[in-house]
């Protein structure tokens, strides 16, 4: 009886995943589907509607979005965390009197641990971090579309621009926290599984923010992150690398060709997933800051987040002695 029970909570953990997989992907599902309602179906009129409200309601994604709370605590997003497993680690105690960028390492293919931590109901955050609010960013173009916007909203995701960014971390609201992929989506091409390679060294733009606001940095790792999948890069000259070549240049998004558990492309491997987040840098409050000053607090928050990695690796990597952080660029 206990085998079956544990046979059937695997199927379940499989199929939680697999729909968290399908949400993060849903433009490649709800973008295709309005297509085909407005040119093969007689029901047009709900790809207008949908067009209507999304101009009306445009700004929303990017002042704090609109989540959907019973989505975001569906009950079986609880095999999510046993089927990793995944962990979520607080080094340092947050302010709630202040707002925190949470810049997050490495992107990954899907931002699994990001999503899961800061998105979901079943996280631990706010027993770990009382008092806070917690937005997730994304790509514009995930705020940008008909109904796909709205069904990222819904899981509290909101845009990474700068005008968003400066709306939830100014001095006016307190408690806020922004989670931001530094690396972005170009860093998807670096996820190769017990490698940590790294997009810092040119973003440069997040400090500049931090010290217009005022805000706090917490560098946040993800140990587990890029050994969720094993990417299979098309070769250049070829059809699909073209493909992947225009897809990035018009949406920002990389396109890969994963392989994660069973062979799967939807599936990403059973391996622990810690999310270790650190102590906040205190950034100065400064209007114009200069370059030297950008640079001068992008080698602070390097240190800092080098050191995170350094001090963890030990319990969290599989050959901690031979697992340094790369910034590749």
């Amino acid at each position: 009886m206990s085998k079956q029970l544990t046979f059937i909570e695997k199927c379940l953990q499989v199929l939680a995943v697999i729909q968290m997989s399908l949400n993060i992907c849903s433009q490649l599902i709800i973008l295709p589907l309005l297509l085909y309602i407005t040119f093969f179906t007689k029901y047009w009129l709900f790809t207008l509607l949908i067009v209507l409200w999304s101009w009306y309601d445009r700004e929303t994604g990017f002042k704090g979005g609109r989540s959907v709370r019973f989505l975001r605590e569906l009950p079986h997003f609880k095999y999510l965390r046993d089927y990793f497993p995944l962990e979520l680690v607080k080094t340092a105690n947050l302010d709630p009197k202040k707002n925190y960028l949470f810049c997050n390492h490495p992107h990954g293919l899907l931002s699994t641990a990001s999503f899961i931590n800061f998105c979901l109901g079943t996280s631990p955050r706010t027993e770990l971090f009382p008092g806070l609010n917690f937005f997730m960013t994304s790509l514009d173009v995930n705020l940008k579309y008909p109904l796909l916007r709205d069904y990222a909203m819904s899981y509290g995701l909101i845009s990474s621009s700068k005008r968003t960014l400066k709306y939830l971390l100014n001095d006016s609201i307190k408690g806020n926290v922004v989670i931001l992929m530094i690396g972005g989506a170009e860093e998807v091409i670096y996820t190769i599984p017990g490698k940590n390679k790294l997009i810092l060294k040119k973003r440069k733009g997040f400090i500049k923010l931090a010290l217009n606001v005022g805000c706090c940095l917490v560098p946040v790792f993800h140990f587990g992150e890029n050994d969720l999948f094993q990417l299979k890069e098309p070769k250049p000259g070829t059809w699909l690398y073209t493909v992947q070549q225009w897809i990035k240049m018009k949406t920002g998004a990389v396109m890969a060709l994963p392989m994660g558990q069973y062979g799967l492309f939807c599936v990403p491997k059973s391996v622990p997933l810690t999310t270790v987040v650190g102590k906040p840098i205190h950034m100065p409050k400064v209007a114009e800051p200069t370059q030297e000053q950008v640079d001068h607090y992008h080698a602070v928050y390097t240190e800092a987040l080098v050191k995170l990695f350094e001090e963890h690796k030990y319990k969290y990597m599989k050959d901690p002695e031979n697992s340094h952080l790369e910034i590749v660029e």
